[in-house]
């Protein structure tokens, strides 16, 4: 789902259907951040999740069975809009996880009544709760039994979230959409209600007035105009599918097709159904997803649902990532483009809980970078990333543990789309380009995930099977982490006649618990006249000294110049340690006089002592009061022989010790 508002581009697109004071209601609407706003719609009514039934259901995401594991869902659905009304039946099929289930709760508001339930073919009792249709069993239900419920009934849905169910119009015609993600399914008809739990295959059957087409998942089995101003729609999706990516768009769409030639003898349909005012814009923009089809599908596997469709059916939001026919508010090439990547990332692949969601969002606003990157080139990349990373900086909040009460705070953008976006960004960094991409390719195309779910964890998984590296650390800080790092750092030359040094000083201040402090390779830039050079170093304690052999001056050192890394800087030669360390010697093994450096982090009575292996003192170096800041001392034993001695440090209480190797 894409919260991408175009502000300008709305208002012309609208501006010719409503009156003054609802065009001013809009522009304002639009620019609040976090609100799917449907066109036409005042300030009053777009805030969905602030309504009674919203805050009703602020606690509470599923109420169905966790013992039963859906496996169909079919939906024969009658929609009237003068009345704005739905009545209709629903079949969900699927069999028991544990033994002796009796009862079967499947998730529903009490704004739309049931009137009836069959239970493998036969009336059953059952009960309406304010969020649930509760199911009484003929009998327990043992592990691995199938069972099939069909459960009819009616109303006018009460549209919560973003949207759920909305009865709207444009040009004074009627228009019906769905956005259900990521709580709404049940606002309109009974299901289990949770992303982790997906049907292996879907019917949507949708029967309303014959001026009208009908807009869903998978393929279009049959058009059927029943005689009487009414005509029957059938969809056929046979993926695995979750409740909130099903989807219904009604209303006098036109409609044109785009072909998306994947081999030379093979082509699959885009199809495209649009509103009549919008019928040429349409044409100029949606016909580049062939395209993008092209280019994900090489970067990521073939396009999940070739055996089908892909398409667009416009709605009155920004976009929704419904499974083979995206619904789309706007012809913006960007929400195309993260529209599109959610059929791998998000539909293909769908997050396990609404906690893991940055593996939908994070994902699709990274692959339109990825796309633009393709497309465009390098530039068009971080044109499209230096905005994730800024929005990215200033948010707080863990992407891994969201807060799930609300939509609206649950797809909070600069948290999930852009710090997510970055995250990947910032992978991409760690890994390389090579491994990254492999790594990519490899999550879409795992078979226990693919068409399937997936979590954090098999993410990580994926990555740490593909690199043989361990990024416990990088997951944990950026997905489980608050924040963002603050780097300090200052950097000294010393020229010396065989060995000459740069000395970067690094420190990340000690006002963060989660994490203490971030762990990550970090580029550095060492600008030198006639030479320019990029290194490497692996930051990974909290105040850190690196030493670089550099032979001539250099005139500048950058800390991460290209942007990688969400991250404040501060550059300076007074950088305070946040801890007492005593660093390794150098160089080691020496011979005649080796470099011996420290920090301390307050004023400390401090002594810096040699000792050999049977603990006697060979010299003091240092014995005095020490300020806080950071120390360097040579030493150049006169008569000791060669051998491993033991460098200690010790600061009012704290020692510290390294060992060093003197090779005459």
């Amino acid at each position: 789902m894409n919260k991408k508002i175009i502000i300008i581009d709305e208002y012309k697109r609208m501006k010719s259907h409503f009156g003054i004071f609802t065009r001013l209601s809009i522009i304002l609407a639009l620019m609040y951040p976090c609100q799917h706003v449907a066109l036409g719609q005042t300030i009053a009514a777009v805030p969905f999740e602030k309504n009674a039934l919203e805050m009703r259901r602020s606690a509470v995401t599923t109420s169905a069975s966790s013992w039963f594991d859906v496996t169909y869902y079919k939906l024969e659905l009658n929609i009237t809009t003068n009345p704005n009304y739905l009545s209709g039946k629903v079949t969900i099929g699927g069999s028991s996880l544990q033994n002796k289930s009796t009862l079967l709760s499947l998730d529903l508001e009490n704004t739309m009544r049931v009137d009836s339930v069959l239970l493998n073919g036969k009336k059953n009792a059952f009960q309406q709760t304010s969020h649930s249709c509760e199911i009484t069993l003929d009998r327990a239900y043992q592990t691995g039994e199938i069972l099939s419920a069909d459960i009819y009934y009616q109303g006018t849905p009460v549209a919560s979230g973003f949207g759920s169910f909305v009865f709207y119009s444009h040009s004074y015609v009627p228009w019906v959409y769905s956005l259900s993600e990521p709580f709404g399914a049940s606002d309109w008809w009974p299901c289990k209600n949770n992303p982790g739990d997906k049907a292996d295959s879907a019917d949507i059957i949708v029967t309303c007035d014959s001026i009208f087409k009908v807009g869903s998942q998978g393929i279009l089995v049959s058009a059927v105009n029943r005689g009487n101003g009414r005509s029957t729609y059938h969809w056929k999706e046979r993926y695995p599918i979750a409740a909130y990516l099903i989807s219904v768009s009604m209303t006098n769409y036109v409609q044109f097709s785009n072909w998306y030639r994947y081999s030379p003898a093979d082509s699959m349909e885009v199809l495209n159904y649009v509103l009549p005012e919008h019928y040429s814009e349409a044409q100029q923009a949606l016909p580049r997803v062939v395209e993008m089809l092209a280019i994900y599908s090489d970067m990521f596997g073939q396009y999940p649902f070739i055996k089908e469709k892909y398409g667009h059916a416009e709605f009155g939001s920004g976009g929704m990532e419904h499974q083979t026919m995206t619904s789309l508010g706007t012809f913006d090439e960007d929400v195309i483009a993260h529209e599109l990547a959610h059929q791998w990332f998000g539909d293909m692949i769908t997050c396990r809980t609404w906690s893991d969601l940055w593996l939908n969002e994070g994902f699709a606003q990274y692959c339109t970078a990825l796309y633009r990157e393709k497309k465009y080139g390098v530039s068009s990349y971080w044109n499209y990333m230096n905005p994730q990373l800024q929005r990215g900086m200033m948010t707080r909040g863990v992407i891994g543990a969201p807060d799930t009460t609300t939509p609206s705070t649950l797809f909070y953008s600069p948290l999930m789309y852009s710090k997510g976006a970055s995250v990947l960004h910032m992978l991409r960094h760690t890994l390389g380009d090579s491994l990254f991409y492999r790594s990519l390719f490899s999550y879409a195309n795992d078979p226990l995930l693919k068409y399937s779910t997936a979590t954090t964890k098999d993410f990580q998984t994926v990555c740490e099977n593909v690199s043989k590296k361990d990024l416990a650390y990088f997951f944990q800080e950026w997905i489980y982490g608050e924040n963002i790092p603050s780097y300090e750092y200052s950097w000294e030359w010393k020229p010396a006649e065989d060995s000459s040094m740069l000395t970067i000083k690094l420190r990340q201040p000690a006002d963060r618990t989660n994490p203490k402090y971030f762990i990550m390779p970090i580029d550095f830039r060492i600008s030198a006249n006639g030479r320019d050079t990029t290194v490497t170093l692996f930051n990974n304690t909290q105040s850190q000294i690196f030493r670089i052999r550099f032979p001539v001056q250099p005139v500048s050192v950058l800390l991460d110049p290209d942007g990688w890394i969400l991250k404040k800087v501060f550059f300076g030669s007074d950088i305070l340690p946040v801890d007492f360390v005593l660093e390794q010697n150098y160089p080691n093994p020496f011979n005649p006089t080796t470099t011996i450096q420290y920090s301390l982090p307050a004023s400390a009575n401090v002594t810096l002592a040699v000792y050999d292996l049977l603990g006697r003192k060979v010299a003091t170096i240092v014995e005095a009061k020490q300020l806080p800041g950071s120390y360097e001392y040579h030493w150049t034993p006169e008569s000791s022989a060669s051998g491993v001695y033991i460098c200690r440090l010790t600061a009012d209480g704290v020692r510290l010790q390294k060992k060093m190797i003197l090779i005459r």
